[in-house]
C-alpha cells in the first residue's frame, strides 16, 4: 500500500510529494467546479485542524493542493512537516523504487523534547476523541444547512448569500474528514513499519481482519434500513409489484398511507443527500435520483437478503499481535483501537461533509440556471465546468452578457478537456512534477474468495447482480446499497481504509481495491476469480 515506483532521480529530494490518498474515498476525476471547492475548503480544512491541534498557522497554505489529469492531489510533505512541528510525529514512510523513504525530516527528540512532544500528542488525541464527541452535533449544523440551502427560491439575493457560505460551511466537517483520515493512515503506517514475521500484504489482510466486528459506520445504518425496507416489501405484494415495474415517479404521495411509505421516508430522510460518486458535484443526489435505492431494496426482496453474522474480532487481533516482535506489540494494540475509532469516525464525517456538498450541488445548479436565462451558458449543467470564483463573477455580474463568446468557448474547451481526462492513468503519487506508481495490483480489501462472470459498472448507478464479482473504477459509500446482494467487489482505485471497504467486512463481500492499470486489462463477462486475503484477481 506503500510501494511505489518513480524515475525521478532523486524522490527524496522533492520540494513538494502530491498524493491522492487523503481524498480516496472521493471521486477521482473532477470537473473544474468540484475541484475549485473541494480545494478551497481542503484548505481551510486542514488550517482548522493545525489550529485545533495547538500549532498556530500565520494563513492557510496556498499551494496544498494541486490538479493534474482532472484529479485533486494534495501535498503530503507539508502536512507531515506540520505533524512533526504541532507533536513531533514520525512522518509516514514509503518504499520508493525499493528504498524506504519518510516524507520529511524527523529527528529523535532530546528529554526535554520528547517531553514536549508527549504533550502535544496527549493534546491530539483528546482533540480527536472531541471530534467524535461533537460529530452529532457537526452533522446536525451541516444537516440544517443542507435544509436552508434546499427551502430556497433562489432569488439573485440568496444566490448571493448562499455563495459566500459554501466554504466556510464546508470547512467543518471536511475538517474531521481530514483528522479522521490522516491519523487513520498515521496508525496503518506504523503498524506496516514494524518488525515481525510478515511481508506487506499478509499483514494488511491482518489488520484488516481485525475490524471485522466494527460498529457505527454509517454506511451500516443503510443498509440495515435497507433491510427493514425490504422486509416491508417482502410480505406487501403491492409493493413488489411497484419495485419490479420501475416506474418510481410520485412514490412519495403514491404510498403516503403506507408502512413502505413511512419507511421510505425515513430512509430518503437520512440518506438522499448521498451519491454515487462523492465528491462530483455534477453526480445527481439520491433524492434527484432514487431509482438505485428502489432497486436496491428490489435486489434484497427477490434474494432474501438478511443481516450478515457478526463474528467477534478478538482471535483475529491475536494473530496480528503475534506475528509482530515481541517488543512492538504494545503499541499496535493502540494502534488497532485507533484504527478502530478513526474508521468510524470518517464515516460519520463524510456523511456530514456530503449535506455540504448535496447543498453545494443545488446552489451550482441556481447558478447554471440564471447563467443560462440570459444565454450566458447554452445548459444549466455547464456551470459544473466553472471554478467557483468563475461562476461567482457571473453571478455578481462581472461576467456578463458581453462575455458570452468567452464564457461558452470555456465551456466547450473544458468539457473537451474533462472527456481527455477519463482516459488517462496518472500516477498515486508526484514527487514535484515526476509520477510514482504502486507496486501491487491489487489490495487486499476484505478476506475471502468470490468465483463468478465480472459485470463492470457503467454509468452512475453500481450493479445489484445477485452474488456477481462487480467492478468499477472506484467504489465509494453510494455503493453501500450493493453489500446485501454481491458476491464480490473490485476497484481500480481505492484503499482498505475506505468506508466502502469497512462496510464490506462487516457483510463479509470478497473485496480487492487498488488494482491500477490491471483492472483496464479485465474483460467485462469473463470469468473471473478473486481473493480477497491476497488482494489477487485473476480471470
Amino acid at each position: 500500500m506503500y510501494q511505489y515506483t518513480c524515475d525521478a532521480a532523486s524522490p527524496a529530494q522533492s520540494k513538494q510529494i502530491w498524493s491522492r490518498m487523503p481524498l480516496q474515498p472521493f471521486s477521482d476525476i473532477l470537473t473544474p467546479f468540484s475541484y475549485s471547492v473541494l480545494a478551497e475548503m481542503t484548505r481551510r480544512a486542514w488550517f482548522r485542524y493545525y489550529e485545533r491541534i495547538g500549532l498556530s498557522l500565520p494563513f492557510a497554505p496556498r499551494h496544498l493542493c494541486r490538479r493534474h489529469f482532472g484529479r485533486l492531489y494534495i501535498d503530503v510533505k507539508w502536512i507531515c512537516e506540520r505533524d512533526v512541528e504541532a507533536a513531533g510525529l514520525q512522518p509516514l514512510a514509503l518504499e520508493v523504487n525499493g528504498e524506504r523513504l519518510p516524507l520529511c525530516t524527523w529527528t529523535k527528540p532530546n528529554l526535554l523534547g520528547g517531553m514536549r512532544n508527549s504533550r502535544n500528542q496527549r493534546r491530539l488525541a483528546n482533540e480527536l476523541a472531541h471530534m467524535a464527541a461533537e460529530m452529532a452535533d457537526v452533522t446536525a449544523q451541516a444537516q440544517a444547512w443542507y435544509e436552508k440551502v434546499k427551502g430556497l427560491r433562489w432569488t439573485q439575493a440568496e444566490i448571493l448569500q448562499i455563495m459566500e457560505e459554501i466554504e466556510r460551511y464546508g470547512a467543518g466537517p471536511l475538517s474531521v474528514f481530514y483528522a479522521a483520515r490522516h491519523n487513520l493512515e498515521r496508525a496503518y503506517n506504523a503498524i506496516l513499519q514494524m518488525d515481525g514475521q510478515s511481508k506487506a500484504t499478509d499483514r494488511i489482510q491482518m489488520i484488516n481482519n481485525t475490524l471485522c466486528d466494527l460498529q457505527g459506520l454509517v454506511e451500516l445504518t443503510l443498509t440495515d434500513l435497507l433491510l427493514e425496507v425490504a422486509q416491508i416489501a417482502h410480505a406487501t405484494p403491492s409493493v413488489r409489484e411497484w419495485l419490479a415495474a420501475g416506474n418510481f415517479d410520485g412514490w412519495e404521495s403514491h404510498w403516503s398511507n403506507h408502512a413502505f411509505g413511512h419507511k421510505l421516508h425515513e430512509l430518503m430522510s437520512l440518506f438522499g443527500h448521498w451519491a454515487t460518486g462523492e465528491g462530483e458535484m455534477a453526480n445527481p443526489r439520491w433524492s434527484e435520483t432514487p431509482d438505485f435505492l428502489f432497486k436496491g431494496i428490489l435486489a434484497c426482496v427477490e434474494i432474501g437478503a438478511h443481516e450478515p453474522a457478526r463474528i467477534p474480532s478478538a482471535a483475529a487481533v491475536q494473530q496480528l499481535l503475534d506475528s509482530l516482535a515481541p517488543n512492538a506489540r504494545k503499541d499496535a494494540a493502540q494502534h488497532l483501537a485507533q484504527i478502530r475509532s478513526l474508521s468510524v469516525l470518517q464515516s460519520q464525517a463524510m456523511n456530514a461533509f456530503s449535506y455540504i456538498l448535496a447543498g453545494t450541488r443545488l446552489w451550482a445548479d441556481a447558478a447554471g440556471h440564471e447563467a443560462a436565462e440570459d444565454s450566458r451558458l447554452t445548459d444549466p449543467a455547464d456551470a459544473f465546468f466553472f471554478e467557483l470564483e468563475e461562476l461567482k463573477r457571473m453571478m455578481t455580474g462581472e461576467w456578463n452578457v458581453s462575455n458570452i463568446d468567452e464564457i461558452q468557448s470555456t465551456a466547450a474547451a473544458r468539457k473537451a478537456e474533462y472527456a481527455e481526462w477519463q482516459k488517462a492513468q496518472p500516477g498515486d503519487l508526484l514527487f514535484d512534477d515526476d509520477e510514482a506508481y504502486p507496486t501491487h495490483s491489487g489490495l487486499p480489501g476484505v478476506v475471502g474468495n468470490a468465483t463468478g462472470p465480472l459485470r463492470r459498472q457503467k454509468g452512475l448507478q453500481p450493479l445489484l447482480c445477485e452474488r456477481a464479482v462487480v467492478g468499477a473504477r472506484q467504489l465509494d459509500s453510494g455503493w453501500a446499497p450493493t453489500l446485501p446482494v454481491a458476491g464480490g467487489l473490485l476497484a481500480a482505485a481505492g484503499t482498505p481504509l475506505d468506508p466502502i471497504v469497512a462496510a464490506a467486512r462487516i457483510w463479509h463481500v470478497p473485496t480487492v481495491v487498488g488494482l491500477g492499470p490491471h483492472y483496464n486489462r479485465l474483460v467485462d463477462g469473463a470469468q473471473t476469480r478473486l481473493d480477497g486475503a491476497r488482494g489477487a484477481v485473476e480471470q
